[in-house]
């Protein structure tokens, strides 16, 4: 689920950075580019929480 969340952010970031460069300075732009910031954090903070969730798990199974 957490690769299918980063690919849909990286083919979204794709398709902005092959806007136009005029179309880069708009409003509309600035606020893609917000939303797409957002989303991204999301998935980093999903992808720590997991990564800390495992690292406990992992300590209380010994290390295994």
């Amino acid at each position: 689920m957490l690769r299918f969340l980063q690919e849909r952010v990286n083919k979204t970031t794709k398709e902005l950075d092959a806007k136009p460069a005029e179309v880069r300075t708009g409003e509309n732009y600035s606020a893609e580019a917000a939303t797409l910031a957002t989303k991204q954090g999301r998935v980093q903070d999903l992808m720590r929480r997991l990564a800390e969730k495992l690292g406990k798990e992992n300590d209380t199974e010994g290390g295994r």
